[in-house]
């Protein structure tokens, strides 16, 4: 652990109640002034793994980058933190709970959360997803939630400057770029039927626009359905540029569930729950279509148990950074001190040689 720092008299601190050593839900709590902000509330990705609260004492507000379940799925828990107001973007803020009510958070552009000055840009990973810039005394900080530049679908927009950077290193020390993860994904498109349980509400509207362009008109169910049409009804932030006509034609040509031939893409990712849940139970015999996962493989779901068999295949699908992505990133903003979030600690030197001369933080101790 190491000690706050300060600027012109203004105390920073900067606690990782999860999300740091390990691919563990998020929840960074960031306290400059008097002002306690927590950044995200999450979940999981593995079944029932929650952030240890009982130390976070009285939060001022949460500020959430996107609605994934690791990032938001723990938000029915803030009454522990004081239940402060929720901030999130209109398209996040539409896929939250009916039991959050979220206070604006801009897609792009700044604002004053409790004293401090708050800067957004869009992340390029999810609907709605942002990363969140704070500003303080002594530099900034800068937490980019989940994060992407490689996506046809979601733009990012680059962030500024800041001392302290907490980076999206799910991927660890992966350095493969999604033109090389999609000429592996390409031939489940041609061998005659494929399932790819998949987020509605993030890559799975992407997939679908791919295969379309390589000449499958796909399956896709309501849940995808749902979530473009979040995604037009934002279309001039939402997406990127020609985006919009592509996912009108998507949703003019799909095909409904069911037929093992077809390409689907089916929600959830994990397949414990939703069509790609039914489908999977319904056509996870050795006579079924190729099932083909593409995201975090959960501890005790489906897609783990299925890979593990030998019954489904695992492709990444890159919606995250890779090593190089990241060390850019960190070179761009100047940062001073790294905090690789979501990744395996036991790539800490390889991240260390990366990022230097910056250097790393709170993979020791849990404030910094």
């Amino acid at each position: 652990m190491t000690g706050a720092m300060t600027g012109r008299g203004q105390k920073v601190r900067l606690r990782a109640l999860s999300g740091l050593g390990s691919k563990g839900p998020a929840c960074f709590l960031a306290m400059i002034g008097g002002a306690r902000l927590l950044l995200d509330l999450g979940e999981g990705p593995d079944a029932g793994r929650l952030p240890p609260l009982s130390g976070a004492g009285r939060v001022d507000a949460i500020l959430v980058t996107h609605t994934h379940g690791d990032h938001a799925g723990a938000l029915g828990l803030r009454h522990r933190v004081g239940s402060p107001p929720v901030y999130a973007t209109p398209l996040a803020a539409r896929l939250l709970p009916p039991t959050v009510a979220a206070l604006p958070l801009p897609v792009r552009g700044t604002v004053e959360i409790q004293g401090v000055p708050v800067t957004t840009g869009r992340s390029g990973h999810a609907p709605g997803g942002v990363w969140i810039h704070l500003g303080t005394e002594d530099g900034g900080i800068l937490y980019m939630g989940d994060h992407s530049d490689e996506s046809a679908l979601f733009p990012f927009d680059p962030p500024p400057p800041a001392r302290r950077v907490i980076l999206d290193a799910s991927y660890g020390l992966d350095d493969t770029p999604q033109a090389e993860r999609l000429a592996a994904l390409e031939p489940f498109l041609h061998a005659g039927g494929a399932l790819f349980p998949v987020a509605a509400d993030g890559r799975g509207p992407e997939m679908a626009l791919w295969a379309m362009d390589h000449g499958v008109v796909p399956a896709i169910d309501d849940a995808h359905r749902a979530a473009i049409g979040h995604l037009l009804a934002e279309a001039d932030t939402a997406l990127r540029p020609g985006a919009e006509e592509r996912l009108r034609r998507l949703l003019d040509r799909a095909k409904a569930p069911g037929a093992p031939r077809d390409v689907t893409f089916a929600a959830g990712p994990n397949a414990t729950s939703g069509t790609a849940a039914e489908l999977v139970e319904r056509w996870a015999g050795v006579d079924g279509p190729d099932i083909v996962f593409t995201g975090y493989l959960a501890a005790g779901t489906p897609s783990r148990t299925l890979v593990d068999a030998g019954r489904a295949r695992y492709r990444r699908w890159n919606v995250h950074p890779t090593l190089r992505q990241l060390t850019a990133l960190v070179a761009a903003t100047g940062a001073e001190r790294v905090l690789p979030a979501f990744g395996d600690i036991r790539h800490r030197e390889g991240w260390q040689a990366a990022f230097a001369p910056a250097s790393l933080e709170g993979l020791d101790g849990p404030e910094v």
